[in-house]
């Protein structure tokens, strides 16, 4: 059995090897998501089976530990009240497992069926984490999906046979980033530009911003009723108020 220690500044969790797959030790991922009572948190949030492996305490003598899988430890983040929940959520899924990936220390080319079944678990619990952060049922939808997609490299949205999700409101108003950024408390245009893109939401093609798939539930294209040099009608994007909650999220990441 690999028992991986992984510490930042903030944070302080020990990852076990199991058959191929990585465990968390259930009491640090509580205790550093702020829980007072980490047995408590373990057994009401975490809905996998009770699994225990021995660990060697500070003085040497083996201890029956328990240990959560990585469903569960996103169960643990979701439910946690402490501000720094979605910081100890970005190290360990942008740091830890990519560390572990990176070195072996568990199967980085999972079976498909596998690696579908752990996108279709973990796709419940992003959606929820998104709403949380303020985000409707299709953002959060379209953020879940691309979360899991970065973890698992499973693109759920893709194969069920649907590149983007339809806009809630058809009829919203659709604003510049130049207007955006007054509603994000006064943000350039072109800061909201980079947002837009640093969001997987459009990216620059020549001199001017392209949506891409991601993107194309929330922008609209407006002809200006000018004409590039080579005669091609000049098309402005404009964005739906409905981003701003994806914006305010990459802002602060």
């Amino acid at each position: 059995m690999n028992i991986i220690p992984f510490q930042s500044p903030d944070f302080s969790v020990r990852v076990v090897e199991i058959d191929g797959e990585p465990w968390f030790v259930g009491k640090d991922v509580a205790e550093a998501l702020g829980y007072e009572e980490p047995g408590n948190a373990i057994r009401q949030h975490c809905r996998g089976g009770a699994k225990y492996t021995p660990i060697s305490d500070s003085l040497g003598r083996k201890q029956e530990t328990r240990v959560i899988s990585e469903p569960d430890l996103f169960r643990l983040v979701v439910n946690s009240q402490l501000p720094s929940a979605e910081k100890f959520e970005r190290w360990v899924f942008e740091e830890v497992l990519p560390s572990i990936r990176k070195t072996g220390g568990y199967q980085v080319a999972a079976a498909p069926v596998k690696q579908a079944t752990e996108a279709l678990k973990l796709t419940p619990l992003a959606v929820r984490a998104a709403r949380a952060f303020g985000l409707d049922k299709n953002a959060a939808a379209i953020s879940a999906n691309q979360f899991v997609h970065k973890l698992t490299g499973v693109n759920l949205l893709e194969n069920f046979g649907n590149t983007h999700l339809v806009a809630q409101n058809q009829d919203a108003l659709f604003f510049t980033p130049t207007e955006l950024g007054k509603m994000m408390g006064g943000l350039s245009g072109q800061k909201v530009n980079l947002l837009l893109a640093g969001a997987g939401l459009q990216a620059k093609v020549g001199e001017h911003w392209k949506p891409l798939d991601a993107g194309k539930d929330f922008a609209r294209l407006y002809d200006t009723g000018k004409k590039h040099s080579d005669g091609v009608p000049v098309q402005q994007v404009k964005w739906s108020d409905t981003v701003l909650p994806l914006l305010k999220q990459e802002e602060v990441a």
